[in-house]
């Protein structure tokens, strides 16, 4: 209201009516930590536009995994698939989900599978169960929990608890230091297989029991999944199933539409549910509504959803709603400087004309594509690079292969391309921010090109 009395609000910004101002007030009234926050524009000049951690418009969803998953630790065996197009937001629903499992006192183990490591059996089961290891040797406060997993490991497998050390290295530091034979080395593939899984539902079934708390397992990118590491998925829900106890284990995965077809391990699963004696849901994800967008423009920038209107309708129709697009599209307007904080007015403003004049790619892969062809060649190259190890790569073995192949600068331009968004640096290692990104990078050189670059 002062900026109408300013002049400095003028037009579909200034307020048309009284209607308009009792919604704002209440909004504010509301959500005073995002209408009220006095942002720091000095510091945000300088770091950029941070995108928060909100889902938007998946309550339904959500509530739709909550609900499966207390039929499921109830007593009814059951599992959930999420799926949807790339960008959509399957992975983002999975882990607010994980929060929600976590807040009920329940554990929540997280693995995603690689399409450049789907030779590798169980390597998505394995990073979900190190993962959890690894969290359980980072603090002292621990301590006790380890030494309950490690005794009740101990008494329920015997030795045979050191064969799981081989695809959960990590669980060997809660073990301890002795090791077990290698007679296991004489087993066929097949046996060897069957003797993981069986030892994978025996895990499941120690963390269960020490805690008095069920196991959710979250396995992302199913499309790249292996027979084995879904063998073992089937396993652990029998095993459930079939268990006298309370139900301790539910499974959650998502996989893009339109790529798991018949022949595909997932398929055979879910066909083979009823057999099973397991029900399972399946949840589709659809692009964001224009009213769902705005909410989303409106809460990261601080500003009131009436006046990022017309910024909103123009990012949904130049993105159609993708939730990976749009992030991504605003942070690129932010740094072309097209979305930007005013000092002098203490708020988020942009150029409506500029922005609608951008010329962008239809759909997020192409738009992935087209942002690391604008990179310098050199930064290319190094993404190429480590695109070829998978999703994610240990920093330390990235030092390490700098020097032993005499790659001067791929640190350097690797840190440019985290400045970019399109890596992070998390837990020691360099992840790409989305598999798409990760694909993009790999699909910089042609398919009969790629094979002299890989280490």
């Amino acid at each position: 209201m002062v900026d109408c009395i300013n002049g400095t609000l003028s037009g579909d910004d200034a307020y048309q009516s009284m209607t308009h101002v009792r919604d704002d007030l209440q909004l504010m009234l509301e959500r005073p930590a995002i209408y009220l926050y006095d942002q720091d524009m000095g510091r945000l000049s300088m770091t950029g536009l941070q995108l928060g951690n909100t889902v938007f418009g998946r309550n339904e969803e959500l509530s739709s995994l909550k609900e499966c998953y207390r039929r499921s630790v109830s007593g009814k065996t059951e599992f959930a698939f999420i799926s949807g197009h790339a960008g959509i937001g399957k992975s983002f629903l999975a882990y607010e989900f994980g929060k929600h499992v976590i807040m009920s006192g329940g554990i929540f183990l997280a693995g995603k599978f690689d399409q450049l490591q789907q030779g590798k059996p169980f390597s998505a089961l394995a990073a979900a169960f190190n993962g959890y290891c690894g969290m359980l040797m980072q603090s002292s406060e621990l301590q006790k929990r380890r030494e309950v997993v490690a005794s009740k490991l101990r008494s329920s497998l015997g030795r045979e608890a050191y064969y799981l050390t081989k695809i959960i290295p990590t669980l060997n530091d809660i073990l301890g230091s002795e090791q077990s034979d290698d007679t296991f080395y004489d087993d066929n593939c097949v046996d060897a297989q069957r003797r993981l899984r069986y030892l994978l539902c025996q895990f499941v079934e120690v963390l269960s029991s020490s805690y008095d708390a069920p196991v959710t397992l979250f396995l992302d990118d199913l499309q790249w999944a292996d027979s084995a590491s879904i063998a073992a998925v089937s396993q652990l829900l029998c095993s459930s199933g079939s268990s006298t106890k309370q139900k301790q284990f539910f499974f959650v995965g998502c996989h893009r539409e339109g790529i798991i077809d018949s022949a595909h391990p997932v398929w055979e699963l879910v066909c083979n549910a009823e057999l099973l004696g397991v029900s399972f849901s399946s949840l589709k994800l659809d692009s964001m509504a224009e009213d769902t967008l705005n909410a989303m423009v409106s809460e990261t920038l601080c500003v009131l959803p009436r006046l990022t209107r017309t910024l909103s309708n123009i990012i949904y129709r130049k993105t159609k709603g993708n939730p990976l697009f749009v992030s991504q599209l605003m942070l690129s307007l932010n740094k072309k400087n097209l979305l930007f904080p005013s000092l002098s007015r203490r708020r988020w403003e942009w150029d409506n004309e500029k922005i609608m004049s951008q010329k962008l790619p239809d759909d997020v892969a192409a738009f992935f594509t087209q942002s690391i062809a604008d990179l310098p060649s050199n930064v290319r190259i190094s993404l190429f690079h480590i695109s070829c190890f998978g999703a994610s790569v240990e920093i330390a073995f990235v030092k390490t292969f700098e020097i032993a192949l005499e790659m001067r600068g791929l640190c350097d331009n690797l840190d440019i391309a985290v400045d970019e968004g399109l890596l992070e640096k998390k837990g020691g290692e360099l992840r790409f921010s989305h598999d798409r990104i990760q694909e993009a990078a790999y699909n910089t050189l042609p398919a009969d090109e790629r094979c002299l670059f890989h280490h």
